[in-house]
């Protein structure tokens, strides 16, 4: 499976067209959205190309303003899909035990008088995030997390030597043994240079392409 994997469009319809389009002539096969998309026609775009999706902190404070067949869609993603040897994200793979939707979400805040901070950490910033992400990924028996939120790309990886690395470059072959934690970038609002960002990973071929737009 060839997959697209993009996050925080934050209602940037023109951007979202470009990346699905370019995703497309790269020959992604499955798209998957990692939250905070932002507005119906955004929604709409993402609905028509058959994405699948989790929820981001945008979902959980927005969802009501949104039109009632996308506000009905939305209330059935998840906080986290766990895929073909990966977990997708929008933020961390963990939170308060007992909550799975979007309503779940939303009520917590509501009661609590919480942050969304306290949902949708960023995983960049603090080094112990990045450790409990791993230990999910041994727990999950996957290999990588995909994660937005951040509005940057990034890969870490974590091998044997238990060493953890910053990887550059815009490809990356999996390796056996090895875990990796990918920041796909965001697609509306990039906050390291790119126009619109996003990833593609190839299931097959374990290959994974940070895909920048400009």
């Amino acid at each position: 499976m060839r997959y697209a994997i993009l996050s925080d469009v934050h209602g940037r319809h023109e951007k979202l067209a470009s990346v699905l389009d370019d995703a497309r002539t790269r020959g992604a096969t499955q798209i998957i959205s990692l939250g905070d998309v932002g507005g119906d026609s955004c929604l709409a775009l993402l609905q028509r190309a058959g994405a699948l999706a989790v929820f981001g902190n945008y979902e959980v404070s927005g969802w009501r303003r949104l039109r009632p067949e996308y506000r009905a869609w939305v209330q059935g993603w998840m906080p986290l899909l766990a895929e073909d040897g990966f977990l997708a994200v929008h933020a961390v793979p963990w939170w308060p035990e007992g909550l799975e939707t979007v309503d779940d979400f939303s009520a917590w805040l509501d009661v609590t008088g919480r942050s969304w901070l306290d949902l949708f950490p960023y995983l960049t910033d603090d080094e112990d995030y990045m450790w409990q992400a791993l230990a999910e990924l041994e727990e999950a028996e996957r290999t990588i997390l995909f994660h937005g939120h951040t509005h940057q790309q990034a890969v870490w990886q974590w091998g044997p030597t238990g060493r953890l690395r910053r990887l550059r470059g815009t490809a990356v072959q999996v390796k056996a043994d090895h875990h990796y934690v990918v920041g796909v970038g965001s697609v509306g609002l990039p906050e390291d240079g790119a126009w619109a960002a996003y990833v593609i990973y190839d299931s097959t071929t374990g290959r994974i392409e940070l895909v920048r737009l400009s």
